[in-house]
């Protein structure tokens, strides 16, 4: 079975990137419409003489307030759908292996059985027990980590748009419009 938990491993890493990098856009573009949204009262609040700087801290605590908010409740959801899902994929797996296990016939008699595809040596185990559970843990470092990264995603999805509409005058913001 260490052929299938290996599979199970790629595969949840691979959408757990993909998740991350389809969650990193979707976060960059709202956080995009909500400075530009902002635009004339980030207009009006540099022309009553407020700092830039604070703009953007601003714009950043929100974002750092709604994802510690979100890591707190994916961390109360995480591990029991991180584990219903890690079992669905074993038990996928332990029925393909099971499949291969019973179509599995030696090499005809005075054949190595190599020039048919087969391994003679890759006979299933006698007697083996059947991985049939999965045990999925999600660590405090992991989650710091998955926080830490979030957060990174979050605050230069921030400054990347809020640089662009604060790089403008008080005047240009204020006269253009949208």
């Amino acid at each position: 079975m260490t052929g299938p938990l290996k599979s199970i491993r790629s595969t949840a890493t691979v959408a757990m990137w993909l998740m991350g990098l389809a969650g990193a856009a979707v976060l960059a573009l709202l956080v995009n419409l909500a400075v530009k949204r902002r635009r004339t009262e980030y207009g009006v609040l540099l022309a009553m003489g407020e700092k830039k700087w604070k703009l953007i801290g601003q714009q950043a605590l929100e974002i750092v307030a709604v994802a510690v908010i979100a890591m707190g409740v994916s961390s109360l959801f995480a591990p029991e759908l991180t584990q219903r899902a890690g079992q669905a994929l074993l038990g996928e797996e332990a029925s393909a292996a099971e499949r291969k296990i019973g179509s599995w016939k030696p090499p005809a008699p005075g054949s190595t059985g190599i020039d048919q595809g087969l391994d003679p040596n890759d006979r299933p185990v006698e007697n083996a027990d059947p991985i049939d559970e999965i045990t999925v843990a999600l660590d405090p470092a992991d989650l710091a980590t998955l926080g830490g990264v979030g957060l990174a995603i979050g605050l230069l999805a921030t400054a990347v748009p809020a640089a662009s509409v604060l790089r403008l005058s008080p005047r240009t913001i204020l006269t253009k419009g949208k």
